[in-house]
């Protein structure tokens, strides 16, 4: 049911894509799960849900799927072709039948193309690739049934032989010429290689033969619905049967397009095309698959042939149409819902990359009339925005007043995102929610590019209100001093509010939301992460970071001289780490998806938190369940951690006490209890802290100190036991007392969790301030040994601490001394 009085606030958890949606290949694919819960939260069932760039069909799908009415429009008529045969229905045994067929008249013959001599039993073998480099083959990988070997070998004459003769023979069926151009401009991200300008130029005549032998087959089949489906398993594999694959050390048999453009590697794939269209029809994404997922969650597919249809019965349209025709074709105030993705520019060339499959499918494609920016077609930016805003009036026009329209935005071109928002502001919606969504899988990129990694996608929420004025609030433009200066302030707000260094990418997701605020960026304006590092060496820093070996393994964004012990925000790696440790204590078990959820409630925006530092947290203080779920390990419960942590504070007060120290007991920790008493008992009437600034923010935190021996009102040592706060917190706390020569301070550490304390206190301002203010850290089993030894006696020496204290090590890792760590 609708739910518009809460609306959707947080990022919800992406999942990796099913079956369906792996059957083909399609850029900026959007996450399913996130795209359905949208519409199920803004539409209710029945109602019309609309995507006038529709691309591959997930949100007419999703809708579908959902008991809503779908409307999926695009100009692009490869998107229309996937969209169309992922979502109807089809005869899995005339689909298999019509393979079957294939099979027999075929691949004997296209196999023969891809023969090789096996070098382990001599026998034939049948080649998988073929590596080439600068055109040349320098390396064969093949099976052999006879010796069950898989392996690889340099060509040998035969191979040659075999090549030179297919390169002489003559292909009997038709296959595409399709130039890379637009009459006589190559396209943009076309190969950049005259020798190679055309779709038939982009595969190896072997390949390019046996692709039109399979095609002519496909071609000669009956029925016109089969025929269909099996051209979309063809153009799913099509590009992998190219020279666009590039060879990978570690995965020498299989490749994939990686780039958005024509780009030839110097060392690229051919590979066995039998094979990869087996794989379309038949294997782990291929159509038998996905139909048969398609087949059993999409209950209901008719299609209609104009907008009324939908109130007679059918339930998706689907055509091939511009955007800004849309009320050609459904009536004004008729759609209840609208979720698109539209072009971000020029940053992919959709048109352009969907010519490859359009070829083979003889479908033409309108580059004209293309929403982008693209000097080859002669379309600059202001070409882009103008388009763009009337496509977004189109929207106004046919949504429902009062309903809503969710754009999905994924660029760090800030020029594109003022485009993008204006546009539909312009057109007469009004902005309302900006959400950072982290993508499906997590991504390494963040640390290794400290400035334009693109990671997720933002969702923006837009409603249509009565009446319109059609004009922007002037006042609500900001000059271009203050965008710049909003960048900085708000850069520097989000490494304060996250309390520690951060990665670009969590920074630019919170200065993309932050700039919504009413207000629009002024045109011309330079993009985020020119501003920061403009910035660099005066507001900000780049600091290395390191793995436990040492490694550098890539930089994060710090405030310029700031001291780690100056903040006043808890880090937010010990506040997630807490939230975590939270979910599980509650929830007994619980699915990796249930904690992410949570976190992304919790943490939205600039402060969501990377997939994989919630598994390295997970790894620490959960084990899976036999049903694939998380618990806590033993011992970590929330009671069981208390009463630990209680048992540590215990045995340090009352160690102090037999050190001849006043003692102080941390202000929350005092009600705790222990052997039946309070904790409160152990500590002593302290009125003042002669050696801690007055100040009342600094004297409260000091306050909160788990532990404190003191000499005539004087801080001699200070304790912190690290169980249920993060040591970041712990450290933040202490450094509140000056430094001095005369003040041991000990962090108190359970030793099961060494490793992952080891690999926290590689943040380099973190090692940095535990240097300075010279922390040692105890083991709790060392500190009940200590304990256990001083039972009988009515005295004790600090110095047995230091005997005890080392710094937290990795696995075997040398021990080194603190001042070095």
């Amino acid at each position: 049911m609708q739910n518009n009085t809460q609306n959707i606030n947080h990022a919800l958890v992406a999942k990796a894509h099913t079956s369906m949606y792996l059957m083909h290949k399609f850029w900026a694919r959007k996450p399913h799960n996130v795209v359905s819960e949208y519409i199920k939260h803004y539409s209710k069932e029945g109602d019309v849900v609309l995507d006038p760039f529709s691309g591959s069909g997930v949100t007419v799908i999703e809708a579908i799927k959902s008991g809503r009415k779908a409307v999926g429009i695009d100009l692009n008529p490869v998107s229309i072709f996937i969209t169309r045969n992922t979502a109807a229905p089809y005869n899995l045994k005339k689909l298999k039948d019509a393979f079957l067929k294939i099979e027999k008249n075929v691949k004997d013959e296209i196999n023969g193309l891809y023969e090789t001599g096996c070098e382990v039993c001599g026998e034939k073998g049948l080649i998988i690739c073929v590596h080439f480099h600068d055109s040349k083959p320098i390396k064969i990988m093949y099976q052999c049934k006879h010796c069950k070997s898989k392996t690889g070998k340099n060509p040998d004459k035969d191979d040659l032989e075999l090549i030179r003769k297919i390169e002489e023979r003559d292909i009997s069926f038709w296959y595409p010429t399709k130039k890379l151009k637009y009459n006589h401009h190559e396209f943009k991200e076309g190969t950049h290689d005259p020798d190679i300008d055309s779709v038939d130029k982009l595969f190896t005549k072997r390949n390019l033969l046996a692709l039109s032998i399979i095609y002519n087959q496909i071609e000669n089949l009956n029925n016109k619905k089969i025929k269909e489906i099996m051209k979309f398993a063809f153009t799913s594999m099509v590009h992998l049967a190219s020279k666009l694959t590039p060879v990978r050390p570690t995965r020498q048999y299989s490749s994939f397009w990686p780039l958005h453009r024509y780009w030839i590697p110097p060392i690229y794939m051919e590979s066995n095309v039998w094979m990869l269209f087996e794989s379309a029809v038949n294997g782990k994404q291929g159509v038998i698959k996905g139909k048969t997922e398609a087949n059993d969650l999409i209950k209901e597919f008719k299609e209609a042939k104009e907008f009324g249809d939908l109130k007679d019965g059918a339930n998706i349209l689907i055509r091939e149409q511009n955007a800004l025709e849309l009320t050609d074709i459904i009536p004004k105030d008729s759609v209840d819902y609208i979720f698109t993705d539209p072009p971000y520019g020029g940053a992919v060339q959709y048109f352009e990359l969907s010519t490859l499959w359009a070829s083979w499918l003889k479908k033409d494609i309108n580059y004209n009339e293309e929403i982008t920016v693209n000097k080859q077609q002669e379309k600059d930016f202001e070409f882009y925005h103008k388009m763009l805003k009337s496509a977004f009036r189109e929207m106004y026009l046919v949504l429902k007043p009062g309903k809503y329209l969710t754009v999905t935005f994924h660029s760090t071109d800030i020029k594109t995102w003022n485009s993008i928002i204006k546009a539909v502001v312009m057109s007469g919606f009004d902005l309302e929610k900006i959400i950072y969504q982290p993508p499906a899988r997590a991504s390494a990129k963040g640390l290794l590019q400290p400035y334009g990694s693109a990671v997720g996608d933002y969702y923006i929420r837009f409603r249509k209100p009565e009446p319109f004025s059609g004009k922007l609030d002037a006042e609500k433009q900001m000059d271009m001093e203050s965008y710049e200066r909003e960048v900085v302030w708000a850069g520097k707000g989000i490494i304060e509010t996250r309390g520690e260094p951060t990665m670009y990418q969590h920074i630019l997701n919170g200065i993309m939301v932050e700039l919504k605020g009413g207000r629009y960026v002024p045109v011309g304006a330079k993009n985020i992460e020119d501003i920061l590092k403009e910035h660099l060496g005066e507001e900000f820093e780049l600091i290395e970071i390191k793995n436990e070996k040492g490694v550098v393994i890539g930089k994060k964004w710090w405030l310029k001289g700031r001291d780690f012990s100056n903040f006043t925000t808890r880090a937010l790696a010990d506040r997630v780490e807490g939230a975590v440790v939270t979910v599980l204590d509650k929830k007994v078990k619980a699915s990796f998806d249930d904690i992410l959820q949570s976190i992304f409630i919790d943490f939205p925006n600039a402060l969501t938190p990377d997939m994989q530092d919630i598994k390295k947290i997970l790894g620490e203080y959960a084990k899976k369940t036999p049903d694939g779920k998380w618990m806590l390990k033993a011992g970590l419960s929330e009671k069981e951690r208390v009463s630990r942590h209680t048992e540590m504070i215990y045995i340090l007060a009352t160690l102090g006490k037999k050190a001849g120290f006043d003692i102080w007991i941390g202000s929350r920790e005092q009600g705790e209890i222990y052997d039946k008493k309070p904790l409160k008992v152990l500590c002593d009437d302290i009125r003042c802290f002669k050696n801690v600034p007055q100040e009342e923010i600094a004297l409260g935190r000091v306050k909160q100190i788990d532990v404190m021996w003191l000499e005539n009102h004087q801080i001699k040592y200070e304790f912190e036991v690290e169980n249920t706060t993060g040591i970041s917190e712990a450290i933040i706390r202490g450094s509140n007392i000056p430094e001095s020569p005369y003040i041991k301070r000990f962090i108190i550490i359970p030793e099961e969790r060494e490793n992952f304390l080891f690999k926290k206190l590689q943040e380099p301002v973190l090692k940095e301030t535990i240097k300075k203010i010279k922390w040692d850290f105890i083991r709790f089993h060392d500190l009940e040994s200590v304990f256990k030894n001083t039972k009988t006696k009515k005295t004790f020496d600090p110095v047995e601490l230091n005997r005890v204290a080392r710094m937290p090590r990795f696995k075997n890792d040398i021990q080194k001394n603190l001042l070095d760590y």
